[in-house]
């Protein structure tokens, strides 16, 4: 997985069109709690220019370092608008998810470097960002890894509900935060 990530990272800092990224998923997780078992790569970039060139030219670049992959495209009513799926030569399944909204930007530009694995660093979305994406997501692992995340993590609460408003998960965060206690 280290190979992978430290090719992901080559290819997001070379791409002039990539404003910002930051892990997100299992990996970011594990960034700011205690860390859980993973096999896959979650990444959300934000461009300068969010079209459908400009994210090419990223799948471009991870073909040409021997990905395979694709890019996926969500319909009007999807959370997702654009993300490249793609593995890695050392099959590790990579999401590249880019940014639609002005709130996704925001967080991934205000991602903080950690190390996530021994020497390695990469911008990871605060724990505020990630609970947001999270609860939007909804997964059953989602939600187990937002519960965690507002049970153990480092948080500005305030922040974190503002957040959560702008994402339109604000009645979602208030259930959650009830059926753990914190309220």
């Amino acid at each position: 997985m280290e190979k992978t990530l430290k090719e992901i990272i080559k290819i997001l800092e070379n791409t002039r069109e990539v404003k910002a990224y930051a892990l997100i998923g299992g990996l970011a997780v594990g960034g700011w709690i205690a860390p859980r078992a993973t096999k896959d790569i979650d990444i959300l970039a934000d461009l300068s220019v969010t079209n459908r060139s400009a994210i090419e030219e990223v799948l471009k670049k991870l073909l040409i370092s021997g990905f395979k992959g694709r890019l996926e495209t969500g319909g009007p009513e999807d959370d997702i608008k654009f993300c490249i799926k793609a593995i890695s030569r050392e099959d590790v399944p990579v999401d590249i998810i880019f940014t639609d909204r002005k709130w996704e930007g925001e967080i991934v530009e205000n991602g903080m470097v950690v190390e996530v694995l021994k020497g390695l660093s990469i911008p990871l979305v605060r724990p505020e960002g990630l609970i947001t994406l999270k609860l939007r997501a909804g997964s059953f692992q989602d939600v187990a890894d937002a519960s965690k995340l507002l049970l153990e993590a480092d948080y500005d609460l305030q922040r974190l509900r503002n957040l959560a408003k702008r994402a339109r998960v604000d009645k979602r965060l208030e259930r959650l935060m009830e059926k753990l206690g914190l309220l």
